[in-house]
């Protein structure tokens, strides 16, 4: 860990032993500036920023400049946002400085060594520092997901946590930009930050990137690739992910007419035909035919669990038997068909019409009642 480096004016031999035998103790009375970083490696064209800190034992203005800074080169005190040539410094203050150096292309290698002088209240110190030029100092930038690949149903959406780390020694700004096939949705934002489309990461930070992706509907069962563009100023680093679809389920109930009807008769069994298809695009395995009928009835299915292809139907034959106790009227009969990936239901009004066997009695009650009338004007129709 690189230790800062603070230097002082000349002490008093008693004040010089006391901080050789405890270096992290500082005199009261002293003007001091320190970096802790006063001497880095940076790739040619880089700028540089060395985090200043100025003490003083009373209120003063501090002047600043520095010695040895090589021809071409760029440099500057910013504090605030501005290009400073003084701070105010004391007890209780901490104005926050940096010393910004920009390396020009044109230097490839070599160690440049400066001083920054700091002066003020009668004191002057300084504080010698180093920039090392070499082509592979800079560090990268590398984008990392927690997982290459992911699975998902087709319609459902995905998320892949992608860590951008920057590793070179200046802040970045990024602007992210995910790619996915045609028709899908993607997105790409800061963890916990929607909306999101750009990201600053630190000088040697990390951030964490949220790619969310979702396939369409009809996305057949395949896998697919994603990536992910981070691109900042003199940097653009891109990684792949895979989407792997393993299709998508959906299911429908309905009857070959598209009617949901249908007539019964009390002491007689009737036929109803139920038509499932699989809507997605995955094959469903195992669909169990169910049923919700009035009390007293019964419902029995040729075929009580059924496999269906992606995109295809298949017939389920129902036979309903009401109750002996029905009377005429309209009933409802739940159906439904249930798979681990998706399920269907249907209601359907049934009519119940009076048995077959009281229609015959109304009849012989008729006839015998026509007879009687019969007989009746036969006997008594002359008197």
């Amino acid at each position: 860990m690189a230790l800062a480096v603070v230097s002082t004016l000349a002490l008093a031999p008693a004040a010089l032993a006391q901080t050789e035998e405890t270096p992290t103790t500082l005199p009261a009375t002293a003007l001091t500036v320190s970096t802790p970083f006063p001497s880095v490696a940076v790739e040619p064209g880089d700028q540089v920023s060395f985090a200043l800190t100025i003490g003083a034992p009373a209120q003063a203005e501090v002047a600043l400049a520095v010695d040895g800074v090589p021809e071409g080169w760029t440099a500057a005190f910013r504090g605030g946002g501005f290009e400073v040539d003084s701070v105010t410094a004391g007890p209780g203050l901490e104005p926050e400085l940096t010393f910004d150096v920009t390396v020009p292309t044109s230097v490839t290698e070599g160690d440049f060594p400066m001083t920054i002088n700091a002066s003020g209240g009668g004191e002057s110190v300084s504080l010698p520092i180093a920039v090392r030029v070499s082509a592979q100092a800079g560090g990268e930038v590398t984008l990392t997901p927690n997982f290459p690949g992911l699975r998902t149903p087709a319609g459902e959406a995905v998320t892949f946590d992608v860590e951008l780390a920057n590793g070179t020694p200046a802040d970045l700004e990024f602007e992210l930009t995910p790619t996915a096939p045609s028709g899908w949705d993607a997105t790409a934002e800061l963890s916990g930050q929607a909306q999101a489309s750009t990201v600053l990461v630190e000088a040697g930070g990390t951030e964490t990137i949220n790619v969310a992706v979702t396939p369409p509907f009809q996305a057949e069962a395949a896998q697919y690739p994603v990536t992910l563009v981070a691109t900042a100023p003199g940097s653009t680093v891109e990684t792949e992910m895979i989407v792997e679809v393993t299709g998508s389920y959906a299911l429908e109930m309905t009857t070959a007419d598209q009617r949901l009807n249908a007539e019964v008769t009390v002491g007689s069994s009737s036929d109803f035909q139920i038509i499932l298809t699989n809507t997605g695009t995955a094959d469903l395995d195992n669909v169990v035919v169910g049923v919700t009928p009035p009390t007293g009835w019964e419902v029995g299915f040729d075929s009580q669990e059924v496999a269906i292809p992606a995109g295809e139907t298949v017939p389920v034959l129902a036979t309903i038997t009401p109750s002996e106790e029905a009377v005429a009227g309209d009933y409802v009969i739940s159906f439904t068909a249930t798979h681990e990936q998706a399920d269907a239901e249907m209601e359907v009004r049934t009519t119940v019409n009076p048995s077959a066997v009281w229609g015959f009695v109304g009849i012989a009650v008729i006839a015998l009642t026509l007879a009687g009338l019969a007989w009746v004007f036969r006997r008594f129709g002359r008197r």
